[in-house]
C-alpha cells in the first residue's frame, strides 16, 4: 500500500472519530536510542526513512518536520 492511500486511510478514521490533528513522532513510548520495527510509524506512513522527524497529517494537509541532515533525503522520499 503507498504513502497516500495510508494518509487517506488515516484521514478517514480521523474525520470518524472527531480528530483533527495527528502527530507521529520518531520514537516509542521509552524513548529507545533504536526503534524495534513496530515503533516506525513515521516511516511505514510517510516512507521517510531518517533517524529523525515529526510528521503532522491534518485532515487537509500533512508535513514532515526533520533537522537540518535530512532535507535533500525527505525531500526525495516524500516524493512518493
Amino acid at each position: 500500500m503507498n504513502t497516500k492511500v495510508k494518509i487517506e486511510k488515516l484521514r478517514k478514521e480521523m474525520k470518524e472519530k472527531n480528530i483533527h490533528v495527528y502527530i507521529i513522532p520518531t520514537s516509542d513510548p521509552h524513548k529507545s536510542e533504536y526503534l524495534a520495527e513496530h515503533w516506525q510509524t513515521r516511516k511505514w506512513l510517510s516512507g521517510f526513512t531518517g533517524s529523525a522527524g515529526t510528521l503532522v497529517i491534518t485532515h487537509d494537509e500533512n508535513g514532515l518536520w526533520t533537522d537540518g541532515r535530512y532535507y535533500i533525503q525527505a525531500a526525495e522520499e516524500l516524493k512518493n
